[in-house]
């Protein structure tokens, strides 16, 4: 994963609607080794970020990759988050 969804994804995550969901970072990262909360992802990050956007009603940048290679993955997970569902992701 790049450095670039890396951040991405921390800043949706830090999002006050997603802060809202009183979502641990442990549920989607590993700690890091240095103690902070935002380690290693535990799962697939691409779905997390179509999960995180949808939930905010910002655009994916993945989604669209995600429904080609996986055949409607990230229109999948979009659905779930529309719907307050959480998705079982593709664990890394």
């Amino acid at each position: 994963m790049s450095s670039t969804l890396d951040q991405r994804l921390i800043e949706l995550f830090q999002h006050p609607r997603i802060q809202g969901c009183n979502w641990q970072p442990r549920l989607f990262w590993h700690p890091a080794a240095d103690g902070s909360a935002f380690g290693p992802l535990r799962v697939d990050g691409r779905e997390l970020e179509v999960f995180l956007a949808t939930i905010i009603g910002e655009p994916s940048s993945e989604r669209a990759a995600l429904d080609q290679e996986q055949e409607g993955r990230g229109h999948f997970i979009a659905a779930n988050a529309r719907r307050h569902e959480l998705p079982l992701f593709t664990r890394r």
